[in-house]
């Protein structure tokens, strides 16, 4: 069921169709899962004469495309609680290439690589440690096909021998 808020504050959905859609901000709690796995951009706005929509009516609105709800009067968006994933696929596979690169790179050095290093490294990409661990796994198993043997130094720690 829909309502109307003449002057408030709202959660506001913006689907990355750019659609927006308003309901209750005691809907935050339900809607957290929802944004990260449909890149959805949650905000608190200030609404003029807005119409809300219920969970029951707002699930199947965000499903259909086709939905288009009509938009406030006035719309200040007050704090964006979460915000969409700008990353592009492109960006991954060229943040992931940087990060073999550079564990093949220490390894072939006769470095220690050792998950700190490379979680203090790659820290402005916002890597999380196990996609590090991935990456390093990867590096080791490429290796370890041509000849080398990557032994375990300590907690987290690898070096290699030919």
């Amino acid at each position: 069921m829909n309502n109307t808020v003449s002057d408030g504050k709202c959660l506001m959905i913006k689907t990355k169709d750019h659609r927006k859609f308003y309901t209750h901000e005691k809907n935050y709690l339900q809607l957290i899962e929802f944004s990260k796995l449909f890149n959805a951009e949650v905000s608190i706005v200030k609404v003029k004469d807005a119409s809300m929509l219920e969970l029951p009516d707002l699930a199947p609105a965000l499903c259909d495309a086709t939905y288009n709800q009509e938009q406030p009067a006035e719309c200040q968006i007050i704090e964006i609680k979460i915000a969409q994933n700008k990353k592009s696929r492109q960006n991954i596979l060229k943040s992931a290439k940087k990060i073999q690169e550079y564990i093949k790179n220490q390894f072939l050095k006769g470095e220690v690589v050792s998950l700190k290093k490379l979680s203090d490294k790659f820290k402005p990409l916002k890597v999380t440690n196990a996609c590090l661990c991935t990456h390093l796994k990867l590096v080791r198993n490429d290796l370890e096909s041509q000849g080398y043997v990557v032994t375990k130094t300590g907690g987290g720690k690898y070096t290699i021998s030919k």
